[in-house]
C-alpha cells in the first residue's frame, strides 16, 4: 500500500512546527461521553458526527463552532469508529469525510491526522474501512495497533519529536493559532499530506 511512501511532501513540517506549544491531556477511560474536536486547521462546523461501536446502537452529533462535538453514550461497547462529514471549513464546504477511532471513553478527535492513523490501522481508505465496519473488526483494535499505527505515521511524516507525546487521538485541543494540534493541521493542509496524497 502506498499509504505511507510519499514523505517528501512533508519534508519541511517539523521545521514548520517547532514554535508549538503543548495540548491539553488525554481523555480518561470509563466516563459515559464520546468528545472532540473535528478541525483540518480550521473547525469544521456543523458537520455530522456519526459513531458506530463494537456493541450498541449508532450514535451521530453536530459539530459547533468551535469544531467540538460530544455524545453520551449508553450501553455501547468499545472500541468506537467515528466519523465527520459535511458542515462547513472558513465558510466553504467541507467535501471530504474525516475518521478517528476511540478504544477509551473521552477525548477522540477527528482531523487529517487521525485519518492517516485509521488508514494505516485499517490497511484501506479510510471511508472504505468505515463503511465495512463491524463487531469483530472493531474489536480486533487494541491499544498496541493504534500505537503501533500512530508511530508509523508519526515516523513518515517526521514529526515524532514534534508532536512532544502528544496523541492526535485523543488529546484535547483547540482549533485555533498557537495549539500544537492545530499547527501541525495546518501544517498538514498545506503540505498536500493526506492519505489520498501519501
Amino acid at each position: 500500500m502506498k499509504l505511507l511512501k510519499h514523505v517528501a511532501l512533508v519534508s519541511g513540517l517539523s521545521a514548520v512546527l517547532l514554535a508549538g506549544c503543548g495540548g491539553g491531556g488525554d481523555g480518561g477511560a470509563g466516563t459515559p461521553v464520546l468528545s472532540g474536536v473535528a478541525a483540518v486547521g480550521a473547525p469544521i462546523v456543523g458537520g455530522t458526527v456519526s459513531v458506530t461501536c463494537a456493541g450498541g446502537s449508532a450514535m451521530s452529533a453536530t459539530t459547533l463552532a468551535t469544531g467540538a462535538w460530544q455524545v453520551t453514550t449508553s450501553g455501547q461497547t468499545l472500541p468506537c469508529a467515528v466519523r465527520v462529514t459535511g458542515g462547513t471549513v472558513g465558510g466553504a464546504a467541507n467535501n471530504t469525510p474525516y475518521h478517528s477511532i476511540a478504544i477509551n471513553f473521552g477525548t477522540v478527535n477527528i482531523t487529517p491526522l487521525t485519518d492517516l492513523i485509521v488508514a494505516n490501522l485499517g490497511g484501506a481508505t479510510p471511508a472504505t474501512w468505515f463503511g465495512g465496519i463491524n463487531a469483530s473488526t472493531l474489536q480486533a483494535i487494541t491499544p498496541a495497533r493504534i500505537s503501533a499505527a500512530l508511530q508509523m505515521v508519526s515516523d513518515a511524516l517526521g514529526m515524532t519529536a514534534t508532536l512532544s507525546g502528544a496523541n492526535p487521538l485523543t488529546t484535547a485541543f483547540a482549533a485555533t493559532n498557537g495549539e500544537l494540534l492545530d499547527d501541525v493541521l495546518e501544517a498538514l493542509a498545506a503540505a498536500g499530506a493526506s492519505h489520498q496524497a501519501l
